[in-house]
């Protein structure tokens, strides 16, 4: 886990706790001794920083509200994700050649859907200006 997603959980005093007796990848659970994100064991760092960051995302958005319905799951999960991209992007772009930025590359050295392209792209023109020099 990296440095900057501990300080990320104690900033928001969340726990996190590992075991092999889910089937989910993570989740983030409200108890009478604060938050603590349930999370599978043996998740590669990257993968496991990735979830991490998506869980934080819900309490910085939502602040790890119920779904009260489909639509509302929908932009809770979207907002959590965007979080999530939001830092991991940031991370890309300070490691690449401004030329060589790729949204397609993104997801693809983070095994993260292609369906989050357009999330990805206008994340990376937001927090690059020269967009026009990205290739597609």
């Amino acid at each position: 886990m990296d440095l900057s997603i501990k300080r990320l959980l104690n900033r928001y005093d969340i726990k996190v706790e590992y075991t092999n007796e889910v089937e989910f990848t993570a989740r983030l659970f409200k108890t009478p001794k604060g938050m603590v994100i349930i999370m599978r064991s043996g998740m590669p760092d990257e993968m496991e920083n990735q979830v991490i960051l998506h869980e934080i995302g819900h309490i910085k958005n939502d602040g790890c509200q119920s779904y009260r319905d489909w639509r509302s799951r929908i932009v809770m999960e979207k907002d959590a994700n965007e979080y999530m991209l939001d830092k991991v992007v940031g991370d890309y772009i300070n490691s690449c050649d401004p030329s060589e930025l790729n949204s397609i590359d993104f997801l693809e050295r983070h095994n993260l859907s292609q369906s989050l392209d357009y999330t990805v792209r206008n994340l990376i023109r937001e927090n690059y200006s020269n967009f026009g020099n990205i290739k597609n």
